[in-house]
């Protein structure tokens, strides 16, 4: 039997569904194999939040001590001294949400874009969608904040707000934090997984965005009387925006304008679709 000459053998490996290693197969095909992996990356979520709160003795409490800790200085370095508590009717919520959900897209968004540098045993020894570790990072830190955030209910009761329906929409905003975050850090982890040293920014990068993002005042007004431009980015920052809805389940005057939330949903959504197959045109760079 004659050998196959190399365009025989190309048609024959396509029939069969093979593709070159150094290029992404079918997007449709790479798709259903994250949907198959799912459990995996449910699990492999799972097992490093639990893996995470048995190195420290307190914990998950660590979830909901290290943000209110953190809003308590807040509130002295910013609240008390530079005045920022008169921002708000009810300061205190207004502080320890914003600091919740800030924590969590921060973390989100470092984890994902470190997961690839960070997982090389995994990704050199098995061949799968790269894609399900910052997924999974995303499930983890979500949880993680989900279970935390249960603290805002009395957080809320004690500062005098009275329960409304609202209150249940509290997950809702954690999520859509959590998909922003995801949808970044599916260009930035691949950033970071080619040139390492990118790593050494994201900290920094994160820390100038709390400090613009109003984790601790209100942009709206804080930003008044700064000119158009400023005001505007200011107030379409989409970490700012995302502040604003968590805040709105307890505050009602924090709602976001029509505008804005239909601008948080739309980059939010572009970025998981442009980054999904940007992710996956990249995907045999790895491993």
């Amino acid at each position: 039997m004659d050998a196959l000459t190399s365009e025989q053998a190309a048609a024959l490996a396509r029939q069969a569904g093979l593709h070159r290693v150094d290029q992404a197969g079918e997007f449709g095909a790479y798709l259903r194999e994250c949907w198959r992996l799912r459990h995996f990356t449910w699990n492999y979520a799972v097992s490093r939040t639990i893996l995470e709160t048995i190195q420290n003795r307190l914990g998950l409490f660590w979830q909901v001590l290290n943000p209110l800790l953190l809003s308590a200085v807040y509130y002295l370095a910013f609240g008390l001294l530079l005045g920022t508590a008169k921002d708000s009717t009810n300061f205190i919520i207004f502080l320890v949400a914003g600091v919740f959900t800030w924590q969590l897209f921060a973390s989100a968004l470092q984890s994902g874009s470190l997961v690839l540098s960070t997982t090389r045993d995994l990704t050199e020894s098995l061949l799968f969608p790269r894609i399900l570790l910052p997924i999974a990072v995303a499930i983890q830190e979500t949880l993680g904040a989900l279970g935390a955030a249960v603290v805002l209910y009395p957080i809320a009761l004690l500062a005098g707000l009275r329960p409304t329906w609202t209150w249940l929409l509290l997950p809702f905003p954690f999520i859509l934090t959590s998909l922003f975050a995801l949808g970044v850090s599916l260009f930035t982890s691949r950033w970071v997984d080619r040139v390492h040293d990118l790593k050494q920014f994201v900290p920094i990068v994160l820390r100038m965005l709390m400090f613009v993002s109003g984790v601790f005042y209100d942009v709206t007004i804080r930003f008044h009387k700064a000119p158009h431009v400023v005001r505007t980015i200011a107030n379409f920052n989409p970490p700012s925006v995302l502040l604003k809805v968590t805040r709105s389940v307890f505050l009602p005057d924090q709602l976001p304008a029509s505008h804005e939330l239909i601008w948080i949903f739309s980059i939010t959504a572009l970025l998981i679709i442009v980054g999904f197959r940007a992710f996956w045109r990249g995907e045999r760079r790895n491993g």
